[in-house]
């Protein structure tokens, strides 16, 4: 099973797990008992889901060159975990950290060695975000009843955006070719640092329970980041953009 499906089966049994404790239709008949005793002030939440990197610059352009690897060989299994403060009615801010690793083994596309054998590698990406968002939702996320009694909506839409910063780990260890003198050996190529990073973001929540609520969310994040150059001289900085796709469940308190 691969890494894509591995990830999409858990999803699916989270997703699964979730409405067989907590049926939807609890959600949407939020009354005698679907109600809180105040208004929720803080949330927290786990997530998952997957990692599209943009690859876009010219350290993965080479090693795509020179590799059996494609753009899309970066893509990964997506962790992360998010505390957030109501600030109003319709606007949350949220702290969030995060972490994705592919690993693809690979080989030289237009070398062998001296007995017609591949070159081998493998090259490991990882990029860990730590991110400060403002979030706005679209409607109110419940309503008061009397003075003591908060319900939940059922469905609440968000957008927003924030910054933060990404820290990310690139690696080879394997078998190359020193193009100047031909020779095959063996070595380990390594460069890792933290980037600036800006993000947008959209996203759905759906209350299940009046303490708990599922959420779907896409986000995009532009960020770079410095490289060594003592492995990867002359190359220009990492390229850390790209989009994240993820659902997860959060309390609220």
């Amino acid at each position: 099973m691969t890494l894509t499906q591995r990830t999409l089966t858990m999803q699916a049994v989270l997703v699964a797990a979730l409405f067989a404790v907590f049926p939807p239709g609890d959600a949407a008949a939020q009354g005698g008992d679907g109600f809180l005793f105040k208004v929720p002030k803080v949330s927290v939440g786990f997530r998952m889901g997957y990692a599209l990197p943009n690859a876009g610059s010219d350290l993965f352009a080479h090693t795509q060159d020179q590799l059996t690897i494609e753009s899309n060989d970066f893509a990964a299994g997506y962790f992360g975990g998010e505390l957030a403060v109501r600030i109003s009615s319709r606007l949350d801010l949220a702290i969030g950290v995060g972490y994705a690793s592919a690993s693809i083994a690979s080989e030289f596309r237009d070398w062998v060695d001296t007995d017609d054998n591949p070159i081998e590698q493998v090259t490991e990406f990882s990029t860990t975000p730590f991110t400060l968002s403002a979030k706005y939702y679209v409607t109110d996320r419940g309503r008061s009843i009397g003075r003591f009694a908060w319900v939940p909506s059922t469905v609440n839409a968000y957008f927003g955006g924030g910054f933060g910063f990404t820290y990310y780990h690139f690696e080879q260890v394997g078998d190359f070719v020193d193009f100047e003198t031909l020779d095959i050996f063996t070595s380990q190529f390594s460069s890792k640092g933290t980037g600036l990073q800006v993000h947008s973001l959209a996203g759905i929540d759906l209350s299940i329970h009046k303490n708990v609520y599922l959420t779907g969310e896409g986000r995009y994040l532009w960020a770079d980041a410095g490289i060594s150059e003592r492995s990867f001289e002359g190359f220009d900085d990492v390229d850390l953009s790209g989009f994240q796709f993820t659902i997860g469940i959060s309390a609220r308190f």
